[in-house]
């Protein structure tokens, strides 16, 4: 079971020291409903100069006609043009080299140019329909739902936006409330609710720490029985059974519960031959096209284990001022989440936010309605 743990070493570390491919994604709205997205990223000069765009691009979508691009090197203005002649980089180049301050004998930065690419939409429907991420990103299948509602209050206009993102599909049988409370497992995968609120830090690490082996726990015993499974299935291949099927089957959880401690050392064949003080089972193992072999190498291969790779930092700015959101952090009047699978792991995962946008308009008109009221019953025509 070397694979299982392989995945499961990945999918730990990665939520604790982030390290999936990380995206810079930012979302507009306009206030007449238009919006557009936008991606920035440090690239080098073969993209700008259109040289194998499917090799050298590094955005998360497919660069075409509806893209707008500006690029500048280092601190030089901004160029519009896309894609441009290795001359014309060359010049820019050049005439940014020659200002620079860096001291003889320093090594210089690579010489990347920083892109701004957006797509533009005439509505969020526009771009719930086109929006797409490349075939070959991990996320390109994704369905996401699009949404804002925007409500004139007369001093001022609302504008609800959100988008949710689906569940992740797995072939977990045992759910996460057998191991920790919906709250835990909500916070564990989400950081909502605040369950932590009125702890200290040593309160704190305990408290995630039994989350974390609960965690653990969940994820490993629904590996062990994908597994268990799987040599369910195949058991009619060992000669001299140990004990039927029915009796291994039943003896599943027990097996699991009282064999396995240690995360990092689990190794099914090992653990069953020690188990009924055989090696029976050793002959599915034998060969790299035995059935247990090739079950632990599909492993990676598993559809929703690829979603984990990617994230995005992903940025939203609404018009006016922001009122209300959730999961998120504010920069100014842009709100900021961090989206990546773990927050889709027990269903859809939405991130939504409200703004208020003053019209003044309907301040100014009031005022002058209420001057020419006042000043109406003061005025009195002359007979």
């Amino acid at each position: 079971m070397k694979t299982t743990i392989k995945i499961l070493m990945f999918f730990g570390v990665l939520f604790f020291a982030a390290c999936a491919d990380t995206d810079d994604m930012l979302t507009v709205i306009k206030p007449d409903g238009t919006c557009y997205r936008e991606f920035t990223d440090d690239v080098s000069h073969h993209f700008i100069t259109g040289d194998s765009v499917e090799n050298n691009n590094p955005f998360p979508v497919e660069i075409d006609s509806t893209c707008e691009i500006r690029w500048r090197f280092r601190n030089s203005e901004w160029f519009t043009q896309y894609p441009v002649s290795k001359a014309m980089i060359d010049s820019v180049v050049k005439s940014n080299n020659s200002k620079d301050t860096v001291k003889p004998g320093v090594q210089k930065t690579p010489e990347m140019c920083f892109v701004v690419l957006r797509k533009n939409y005439a509505s969020v429907e526009d771009m719930a329909r086109n929006f797409k991420l490349k075939e070959n990103h991990e996320w390109s299948k994704m369905k996401v739902k699009y949404s804002l509602d925007k409500k004139f209050r007369w001093f001022y206009t609302y504008y609800y936006y959100s988008e949710t993102y689906p569940k992740l599909v797995t072939n977990f049988e045992l759910p996460i409330e057998n191991f920790m409370t919906k709250d835990e497992a909500q916070f564990w995968f989400t950081g909502q609710p605040n369950i932590l609120k009125g702890m200290n830090g040593v309160e704190i690490r305990e408290y995630v720490g039994k989350i974390e082996e609960n965690f653990n726990k969940w994820y490993g015993q629904n590996m062990w029985n994908q597994e268990f499974k799987c040599l369910l299935s195949n058991y009619g291949q060992i000669k001299n059974k140990p004990v039927s099927v029915e009796k291994l089957e039943s003896l599943r959880d027990t097996i699991f519960k009282t064999n396995v401690k240690d995360f990092d050392k689990i190794e099914m064949k090992d653990i069953l031959n020690s188990y009924f003080k055989t090696d029976a089972f050793t002959v599915l193992w034998k060969g790299e096209n035995s059935p247990m072999r090739k079950y632990e190498d599909s492993l990676d291969e598993q559809g929703y284990m690829t979603y984990f790779s990617k994230s995005f930092n992903y940025k939203l700015l609404l018009p006016g001022k922001v009122v209300q959101t959730e999961n998120m952090v504010a920069q100014g009047d842009t709100i900021v989440w961090k989206l990546d699978a773990y927050r889709m792991a027990l269903g859809d995962y939405t991130l939504e936010a409200q703004s208020r946008k003053t019209n003044v308009w309907a301040f100014i008109l009031t005022c002058i309605i209420m001057l020419l009221a006042v000043g109406s019953f003061f005025w009195k025509p002359k007979k």
